[in-house]
């Protein structure tokens, strides 16, 4: 039985595609491929894997949502500049493919430019919208748990932070 078992894993193991540049020794690299879009993946491209990296500290790695509100899917991803070592999101426009990165040395509101306390987040709904003036699309709400947070969004040309909680 064990022989079998370990035929079937080497089988699997064989036929995950290669990881994606500048991923090389990640253990999920294949499992982050088969779950983002293939859009997002082929807008990050080659030159942004070799400046950042997929940060899975918190799950889910990456959000859906139509962030810039033009009726398409887009998607937030965790990331981790590879140098700095900081910690951000990089949110991927479906239509154009546009690459927009927040935190990972890249200063947003209170958020800062290193993301590394957030710990929880998802699209916000509900009364916290009503805080939002000129918001296009879906809102994200960051946090670091049992602390304070942020709702992030696109007021049309780029990404806006503001403070929720304390």
């Amino acid at each position: 039985m064990r022989a079998i078992r370990a035929l079937i894993a080497i089988v699997v193991i064989t036929q995950l595609p290669a990881s994606l540049p500048g991923q090389a020794g990640d253990a999920f690299s294949a499992y982050r491929v088969r779950n983002v879009p293939p859009w997002a993946l082929k807008a990050l491209g080659a030159q942004f894997q070799t400046q950042y990296e997929w940060y899975d500290r918190v799950n889910p790695f990456y959000q859906r949502g139509d962030f810039d509100g033009d009726g398409k899917a887009d998607v937030a991803l965790l990331i981790r500049h590879k140098v700095s070592r900081k910690v951000g999101i990089a949110f991927v426009h479906q239509a154009t493919g546009a690459v927009h990165i927040v935190g990972a040395g890249t200063a947003l509101g209170n958020g800062g430019d290193d993301f590394a306390w957030l710990g929880a987040w998802r699209l916000e709904e509900g009364p916290a919208l009503a805080k939002v003036a000129g918001f296009h699309g879906e809102v994200l709400y960051v946090e670091k748990p049992e602390s304070a947070g942020g709702l992030i969004y696109w007021d049309g040309r780029s990404y806006q932070w503001i403070q929720w909680g304390d």
